[in-house]
C-alpha cells in the first residue's frame, strides 16, 4: 500500500518484486520506492531471456510503466484561493543508454478556502506500455544474465501559498515485463517436419543464413549462423 505524506516530504512508493512463468509467458514485475524532492535514481535489474539451448524462441518483450498518484486538500474555511499542484514522474531507460519511456501523473487545481471547510481527493494515472519485436529491439533482453534499466524518478507537492490548508499526497510507480515466446518442436533441426534431419533441412537453413527467421534460428539468439549449423549437424539423423 502506497504510503501518505505531509507537502513534499516523503514519497510513498509502492515496492514490489516477482516473476512469474505462465503457458508460453514468463512475467516480472515490481516497483520503486524513494522519497520526494529531487530526481532520484532507481536501478531495475530483470533477469534476461533464457532460451532453454534453443528449445524456447523469443517472439516479443512487453514493457508496462504505470505512474499512480493520490493528493488530498482540507481546507480551514479561512478565505482565500489556495494553487495545488502535484506531480510523479518516472523515466525509464537502459543503464547507460536510450530512454525507454516516460510516464507522467499529475494533478493541479484552485480551492476556494472561504467555504466551510472540506476535503478533496484527487487521482491521476498514467500508463505506457511498449512492446519490443525486432530481432535488434530483442538482443539485450536474450542471454543468462540481467538485463538492467534505470528508472528517474520525482515526485512534487506544491500548495501556494504555502501552510494555508494541509494538502497530502502518495504514489505509486510500477513496472510489469512480459517475455512472450515459442516452444520449439522436440526435434527443432528438422525444418521440414518429415522426422529426419537431413539435406533438406540443410538446404533450409542455408537458405535463412545470415537472417532472423524463428524457423531456422536453432537457438533463439536472433541471428542464422554456424551455431545453428552446428546444432543442425549435432542433430543428423531420424529424430528420436
Amino acid at each position: 500500500m502506497p504510503t501518505p505524506f505531509l507537502r513534499a516530504v516523503v514519497l510513498g512508493f509502492v515496492l514490489a518484486a516477482g516473476a512469474s512463468t505462465l503457458a508460453d509467458t514468463i512475467v516480472q514485475e515490481g516497483g520503486l520506492s524513494g522519497e520526494a524532492g529531487p530526481p532520484t535514481e532507481h536501478l531495475i535489474v530483470l533477469d534476461q531471456f533464457d532460451s532453454m539451448d534453443g528449445t524456447r524462441i523469443l517472439n516479443a518483450v512487453t514493457l508496462e510503466f504505470q505512474t499512480i498518484l493520490f493528493a488530498e486538500a482540507v481546507t480551514n474555511g479561512e478565505g482565500g484561493f489556495i494553487h495545488l499542484y502535484a506531480s510523479l514522474s518516472a523515466d525509464y531507460s537502459y543503464l547507460n543508454g536510450p530512454l525507454i519511456a516516460e510516464t507522467e501523473a499529475m494533478i493541479e487545481d484552485v480551492v476556494d478556502n472561504g467555504d466551510l471547510p472540506f476535503s478533496i481527493l484527487y487521482l491521476d494515472e498514467d500508463l505506457v506500455t511498449v512492446e519490443l519485436v525486432q530481432p535488434r529491439d530483442l538482443a539485450p533482453w536474450r542471454g543468462d544474465g540481467a538485463v538492467e534499466l534505470m528508472a528517474m524518478a520525482q515526485m512534487t507537492l506544491v500548495d501556494d501559498p504555502p501552510d494555508v490548508i494541509d494538502f497530502f499526497g502518495s504514489g505509486m510507480v510500477t513496472y510489469v515485463v512480459t517475455y512472450d515466446y515459442d516452444v520449439q518442436p522436440a526435434c527443432p533441426a528438422d525444418l521440414d517436419g518429415d522426422g529426419t534431419v537431413d539435406g533438406a533441412d540443410l538446404g533450409i537453413l542455408l537458405s535463412c543464413w545470415g537472417g532472423s527467421g524463428a524457423e531456422c534460428d536453432l537457438d533463439g539468439d536472433g541471428s542464422v549462423d554456424g551455431a545453428d549449423l552446428g546444432l543442425m549437424l549435432t542433430a543428423w539423423g531420424p529424430c528420436d
